[in-house]
């Protein structure tokens, strides 16, 4: 099964090209650190193609981050997978941004802190062991973070708040690949099993930033 994988949650578009078989080979991974998904996602989706050998219409697998994350990045990234989806006949899979930041630190690590940098002064969190997450999503100032034992801390969210953040367990320098959301992560921890398109939405876990702005005009309201 050829897979397409495809995230715009952080500030980096990232898309690889993988197959499954007995089990998961990369085969091409594009990264492009611009401002603005919508330009950079397809031609960075053609490029892997490209750099495989392969075309779009033979792949089988759609799979998209969904955040949590950059809000209009995670939009942008459902809705281009869904039209992949319709235009090819493939299947659509999706998976949590903090699961493929995770995924290359658990070749390190048997305990691993995922941490995003949320904005607003707040991060994303959640923990992760070789058998999946161990906690829910938290979405918290890093000073509120609280981790027993000493996981590995990795992401943007760990390299902003280094400082606040240092005394939960070990960080990576700052230049560390491991902070960084891939889409070759998608493809180590995603779930394969087909979703319906309506289900690809992308996980918010607080309000978008676009309503809180509506929320605070009040010319916004009827």
């Amino acid at each position: 099964m050829l897979i397409l994988a495809l995230d715009a949650s952080t500030s980096v578009t990232t898309v690889a090209l993988a197959r499954a078989e007995d089990g998961r080979e990369l085969l091409a991974e594009v990264s492009v650190a611009v401002r603005g998904a919508s330009e950079a996602l397809l031609p960075a989706a053609h490029a892997a193609l490209d750099l495989a050998g392969e075309r779009l219409d033979s792949v089988e697998r759609v799979l998209v981050g969904v955040g949590p994350g950059t809000f209009t990045g995670i939009r942008i990234a459902a809705a281009t997978a869904r039209a992949l989806s319709a235009g090819t006949g493939a299947a659509l899979s999706k998976n949590s941004t903090l699961a493929a930041l995770a995924a290359p630190a658990l070749s390190c690590s048997d305990d691993v802190l995922a941490v995003l940098d949320a904005r607003r002064g707040q991060i994303f969190a959640q923990r992760f062991s070789e058998d999946g997450p161990t906690t829910g999503v938290s979405c918290v100032g890093p000073g509120e973070l609280f981790a027993g034992g000493a996981p590995l801390v990795v992401g943007d969210g760990a390299v902003r708040y280094r400082g606040v953040l240092a005394g939960l367990g070990s960080l990576p320098p700052d230049g560390s690949p491991l902070h960084r959301v891939t889409a070759a992560g998608h493809v180590l921890s995603g779930d394969l099993a087909p979703v319906p398109a309506e289900e690809v939405v992308p996980i918010y876990v607080r309000e978008p930033d676009a309503e809180v702005r509506r929320d605070l005009n009040p010319w916004s309201h009827p």
